[in-house]
């Protein structure tokens, strides 16, 4: 059985799934974000089902879901599901299964189509849970090429972030003055903005943004070209 703990501040310390007598199952538990936007993501598979509860905010929650789980092993699947948020997909009912290691994409399809995305944490949380869909529930192992659409939404959120960030700097660049004295609150740092700005300026700022942007449109275009490979598990056509 696997399990990850990446926030101690998050699980409590006496919950160990490894004492647990259910030996055919697999346990994944992870943390995404940082500070106060930390979130807890928790998958259980085993021979008849997945279950999961994805963006668990509350550490309440989370530690009373491990506490149940740790008397009640063999109800994990029930008592994830049971959650308002939680989800559980029998086996008869799952359809695929995707997984790429370069895009760092895990997908569930139900037999509807329907589509669920886990996101990785820090210990390729991702690679973990396909396996254990492997493991415990079989599929017919292929692999294909990755969708278009799948390449290209990551270097498309980067642009959009690079895009906004990038404006507000060049913006910052042209309207700073060389005689600005910032007072109030984090006048340290609006010193040091402004003076940023100053001695970049706009222009070689608009180069370091752009360079930016097309290192980054370069690598999306390197992949639909290469298009990664994608492992797949089906179960049934959907």
């Amino acid at each position: 059985m696997n399990a990850a703990h990446d926030s101690d501040e998050l699980v409590p310390s006496d919950f160990d799934p490894m004492d647990s007598p259910v030996d055919d199952s697999t346990l994944v538990l992870w943390s995404t974000g940082s500070g106060n936007n930390t979130v807890s993501h928790l998958v259980h598979i085993d021979a008849t089902c997945i279950a999961w509860l994805l963006n668990i905010k509350k550490t309440k929650i989370l530690e009373n879901l491990l506490g149940q789980m740790s008397v009640r092993p063999t109800e994990r699947a029930a008592i994830i599901s049971a959650e308002s948020k939680g989800k559980c997909l029998s086996r008869e009912k799952l359809a695929r299964v995707t997984y790429s290691e370069t895009l760092k994409q895990l997908s569930i399809f139900d037999e509807k189509g329907k589509q669920q995305k886990i996101l990785d944490g820090k210990e390729n949380e991702q690679r973990r849970i396909f396996e254990g869909v492997r493991d415990h529930l079989g599929g017919n192992a292929s692999e294909e090429e990755a969708d278009a659409w799948s390449v290209m939404q990551s270097p498309l959120f980067a642009l959009a972030v690079t895009a906004a960030i990038g404006g507000f700097l060049i913006f910052l660049a042209a309207n700073s003055d060389p005689n600005y004295e910032a007072t109030g609150r984090r006048s340290g740092m609006k010193q040091l903005v402004n003076w940023l700005g100053y001695t970049i300026g706009p222009t070689w700022m608009s180069v370091i943004v752009g360079a930016i942007a097309m290192g980054i449109f370069s690598f999306m275009l390197y992949l639909l070209v290469k298009r990664p490979l994608r492992e797949v598990l089906s179960f049934k056509r959907i």
